[in-house]
């Protein structure tokens, strides 16, 4: 009897379709455990402004809140080292744990922290350090989970499967919107302030429970475990990576261009855009907004599927050129009437779920086995964290200096061309075998 088959035996798995299944779940829980907490931070801004930040304006403790939210994306590229490190030398396993751990946790204790009419300064100086601990989780969440689940699938279908760690992110943030919205539904605005904005974030602790006891009984992906098992893992793989494969990081951060200023323009900013700018309700904006997200979802695990069939360069390239040419002028449709707005969005979303969808098994296939982790989870970060994090500023920035509302789509469509450019000489290896 093999290896391979006591493991599935020992934990009970009747075949290895079933187990990838857990695999995927798993690591979904996790994604979309991230994600719920990024859609309550944000929709309870202003709340959580009001109670730990109560000395300043309505307008300073509101960017107080977002400063501390924005801490949080400074940690990812130090996160990404820690829990990179731990995956390519301890385990897949133990980094993917440790880091539901420490984004469960933390959102759960956001929704125990005393205010600050309780404790004074020691409430904002807490809730800064919870975000600095979830946002080290991050460095470490999505791109672990990337390399598990494309580690563990078949060559025939890693984009598919790879797609399916994106939608998770999808996934949390509709839940923590629509338990954000029955929130402030079923409670007066007196309750929610009082104690109701801290039900959803202590809700956080049921997913992470679910999410790291399926962790606990999943297994390194075959060929980690052979590397393990021969010793092939390098002592530092931090050292081996900016040794030897620091130009593939750069190159990561550059294809990512598209991801990280257009995932946040889309999914952050445009929802902002719709009320500040173009004086819609919030109502309706988060109507259309969730529409748009639906649609994203859709073509993700569409163009997860196309990029094993066609390749992923193709299915990158063409995401991106879309945004090069058809940025501007969907931003234009944007400021149109309702259907014109709604019709725009959701194209901008679609375009988004094509490049999207092949990142997973496109980044696992560029870096080799021993330093992939690491890999993967520092150049994302580095990525998310100096243009994702920063693209709702900059966005807001250009419209104000152009008097233009389109022109974020000029940083977008820029960014896409860079990518585009980029992605041309990449070599496709969805055929090859991931070692």
């Amino acid at each position: 009897m093999t290896s391979k088959t006591l493991t599935y035996e020992s934990i009970n798995v009747p075949s290895e379709g079933s187990y990838l299944k857990r695999v995927i779940l798993s690591c979904m829980i996790g994604n979309a455990l991230e994600w719920y907490d990024f859609a309550l931070y944000g929709y309870f801004a202003t709340t959580i402004g009001a109670l730990f930040f109560p000395k300043f304006s309505m307008v300073a403790s509101l960017l107080a809140t977002f400063g501390v939210f924005a801490a949080g994306f400074i940690m990812r590229p130090l996160g990404g080292a820690i829990f990179g490190h731990i995956g390519d030398k301890i385990g897949r396993k133990k980094a993917l744990l440790w880091s539901i751990y420490l984004m469960a946790i933390p959102t759960t204790l956001i929704g125990l922290l005393p205010t600050y009419e309780q404790i004074g300064w020691l409430a904002p100086l807490l809730l800064t350090l919870i975000r600095l601990a979830q946002g080290l989780s991050m460095g470490g969440e999505f791109t672990g989970s990337m390399v598990f689940v494309v580690e563990n699938a078949q060559q025939g279908n890693r984009g598919l499967f790879g797609s399916w760690v994106v939608f998770s992110l999808l996934v949390g943030i509709l839940v923590g919107s629509a338990i954000a919205t029955f929130t402030c539904y079923v409670l007066s605005d007196d309750q929610v302030l009082a104690w109701g904005w801290r039900v959803p974030f202590l809700l956080s602790v049921v997913g992470g429970f679910i999410g790291s006891m399926m962790r606990r009984v999943m297994h390194e992906p075959e060929q980690f475990a052979q590397a393990k098992k021969h010793h092939k893992e390098y002592a530092s793989p931090l050292k081996e990576l900016f040794r030897h494969h620091s130009k593939t990081i750069a190159y990561v951060v550059t294809i990512e261009l598209t991801l990280a200023i257009g995932f946040y323009l889309i999914v952050t900013f445009i929802n902002n855009f719709l009320t500040a700018f173009l004086k819609i309700d919030m109502v309706t904006s988060l109507m259309m907004t969730t529409i748009s997200m639906v649609v994203m979802g859709i073509s993700i695990l569409c163009f997860g599927w196309v990029s094993d069939k066609m390749g992923r360069k193709p299915v990158l390239i063409s995401g991106a050129l879309a945004f090069t040419f058809f940025a501007y002028p969907l931003f234009l449709t944007l400021q149109g009437d309702f259907t014109s707005a709604l019709l725009a969005q959701v194209a901008l979303s679609f375009i988004m779920g094509i490049f999207f969808a092949p990142i997973p098994a496109t980044l696992v296939e560029l870096f080799p086995l021993t330093v992939r982790y690491s890999g993967l989870s520092i150049s994302h970060s580095i990525s998310m964290a100096v243009f994702g994090g920063t693209a709702p500023f900059i966005a807001t920035g250009l419209i104000h200096l152009t008097n233009n509302n389109a022109a974020p789509a000029l940083y977008l469509g820029l960014a896409s061309l860079i990518s585009a450019s980029a992605l041309f000489f990449m070599k496709d290896r969805y055929k090859a075998k991931v070692v």
